[in-house]
């Protein structure tokens, strides 16, 4: 059996060691959690930029489209009404087949805006699918909190007084109590 001073010492250091041990890997859980929280947030960001890419490629399109379209009912126009000045015909077809080529080209921008605005949707979904999911990712990373010097000094302590205390011999009375007075209830029962 060692001593009670070597029993402290060896309890001291073993507490000490363990706080710092906990401390350690608490420091290396939460670096590793910002390492990859880092790296998730920059995938964030590239994965967003692609998604605005994406959505700007989309209105490129359309607007192109769009041009395409009108551009084509001014030709088509224009054909109508240089063969309509050339027969030296008006009125109410010329009216009408003016009004069918805008109708045409009404609907072709309005098939052009929905698929636009259906696109766009479906991009936008995906984004914020992809934010959830980078979001979801980066808060479930792990997170340990630093131990606390107190509690490994507390629990040392603790188990150092209850082994000093359970190795103390129990103390015997002084000589000066008087004890007659328990003696004489003892022996009257």
């Amino acid at each position: 059996m060692c001593t009670m001073e070597a029993y402290i010492a060896t309890k001291v250091l073993q507490g000490y060691t363990q706080y710092r041990s906990d401390k350690d890997k608490a420091n290396y859980i939460n670096q590793q959690a910002e390492t990859k929280g880092a790296r998730l947030r920059n995938e964030a960001i590239y994965t967003d930029n692609a998604f605005i890419r994406r959505q700007e490629a989309e209105e490129d399109k359309a607007a192109f489209q769009k041009e395409k379209v009108a551009t084509q009912k001014l030709n088509v126009e224009g054909a109508a009404k240089v063969a309509f000045f050339e027969k030296g015909l008006g009125g109410n077809l010329y009216n009408t087949v003016l009004g069918d080529i805008a109708r045409q080209a009404g609907k072709e921008f309005n098939t052009i805006d929905q698929n636009y605005e259906n696109k766009i949707r479906s991009i936008a979904t995906d984004r914020l699918a992809y934010n959830r999911r980078y979001t979801n990712q980066i808060l479930s990373l792990p997170r340990a909190y630093k131990p606390s010097f107190m509690t490994y000094a507390l629990s040392t302590a603790v188990d150092i007084g209850s082994v000093y205390m359970a190795n103390q011999a129990p103390k015997t009375p002084n000589q000066g109590i008087d004890t007659s007075n328990i003696d004489s209830t003892l022996g009257s029962s």
